[in-house]
């Protein structure tokens, strides 16, 4: 499983479990209920070989970009070997969105909003990854608080490469209860970032669960 554990903006050779036991990342923990992914998984449920959201049987045809986009992913991975081998690299937002340990909370904030996104990585002026920070997490702190992000942020975080398979990073969502994943090159650098939400967007575009084991 090509994860890492970065400390400060370095892998470390400590394993993930030990640091990340199973169950959830206490920083974290709360971050699922700000997202709407987690209510969409919420409302997912299975059906024969796939999962299907519940809802009408029929309804408007999605012609969404990004829907689009995923839906080709899921046609050029017919093949079952191929599929379970998918990488993070077909996936992954690029480029991310990064902010500096000194920036104020506030800041941060509206940064966020201003963007529509959920999360922001942390990072030194070498792109390295220092942590991450979700909606939930600024909101717990004060969304007006004029304090430095790096007094909110966790200093460990889960990593993944664009070779990481999907699989594992989907795994690594539920075993420990976070909603995204920093990607970094092999020179440590950021060079994107997967959410729940890229993979829900994934399942919607028809690929089958099979091809996931």
């Amino acid at each position: 499983m090509a994860l890492y554990v970065y400390d400060h903006g370095y892998r470390i050779q400590t394993s993930k479990d030990a640091l990340f036991p199973k169950g959830g990342v206490k920083s974290l923990k709360e971050s699922k209920a700000m997202h709407r992914s987690a209510d969409i998984e919420d409302r997912f449920r299975a059906n024969e070989d796939r999962f299907v959201i519940p809802g009408p049987e029929k309804g408007p045809e999605n012609t969404d970009n990004m829907t689009r986009a995923y839906a080709s992913v899921s046609e050029e991975s017919t093949d079952g070997t191929e599929s379970s081998q998918l990488s993070v690299s077909r996936l992954m937002v690029s480029p991310v969105h990064t902010i500096r340990p000194t920036t104020p909370i506030n800041l941060a904030w509206k940064r966020m909003l201003s963007l529509e996104i959920s999360h922001l990585i942390v990072s030194n002026s070498d792109q390295r990854p220092l942590g991450l920070i979700s909606k939930a997490d600024l909101l717990e702190a004060g969304p007006d608080s004029i304090r430095p992000v790096e007094e909110i942020y966790s200093q460990k975080l889960i990593a993944a490469t664009p070779e990481t398979r999907i699989q594992d990073v989907a795994i690594n969502f539920i075993e420990n209860d976070i909603n995204s994943i920093p990607v970094v090159d092999k020179d440590d650098k950021i060079v994107g970032i997967v959410c729940r939400t890229d993979l829900l967007r994934l399942l919607i575009s028809g690929l089958h669960l099979e091809r996931w084991v």
